[in-house]
């Protein structure tokens, strides 16, 4: 038997499949990244200026936050106080620089959490791309290492954990 839509029919069917659609193009970040086949494009969102922030961090844990990114140091993850840096580079790519006492990059005890914020990048450029972040070479932005993640394209924000320090970049 065949019914007719009311027009609150339809815009909840509406926004049932727009959900649909914004969940389903989020990266669920557990499963296996692409193999090294797959070419990847990092996220062109230009920007002219750089934003840096730090702050020390011992064995405790915590975070390291800049606007919408964030750097979360678990317990246990370091054995001794160290000066976690954050930095957002000016450039044509949305990337960020991670380091520790003054630009060394270093491994984790334990994985730590990256949340990089995208939302200076267009929502028509982002909303219908898988996006991934990648480990890339800060000075030539070769892409070295797929890390996944967790796309919420609501926040525009990507989170991955990782566990060491080092260039990363948004990429689809």
């Amino acid at each position: 038997m065949l019914r007719c839509l009311t027009g609150r029919s339809v815009r909840i069917l509406g926004g049932a499949i727009l959900a649909m659609a914004v969940l389903g193009s989020c990266r669920d970040g557990f499963g296996p990244p692409p193999g090294p086949d797959t070419q990847a494009t990092l996220l062109s969102c230009p920007s002219s200026q750089t934003q840096a922030t730090s702050l020390a961090i011992g064995t405790a844990g915590g975070t390291v936050a800049l606007g919408g990114t964030s750097v979360n140091i678990p317990l246990g993850a370091l054995t001794g106080t160290t000066t976690v840096e954050l930095t957002i580079p000016a450039g044509q790519y949305m990337e960020v620089d991670l380091t520790v006492n003054g630009g060394q990059h270093i491994d984790f005890l334990q994985p730590v959490v990256v949340t990089i914020d995208y939302s200076r990048c267009s929502r028509s450029d982002t909303f219908l791309r898988a996006l991934s972040v990648w480990n890339i070479d800060p000075a030539t932005k070769a892409l070295i290492e797929n890390m996944g993640g967790v796309d919420n394209k609501l926040t525009q924000s990507i989170t991955f954990t990782t566990p060491h320090f080092s260039g990363f970049a948004v990429a689809y």
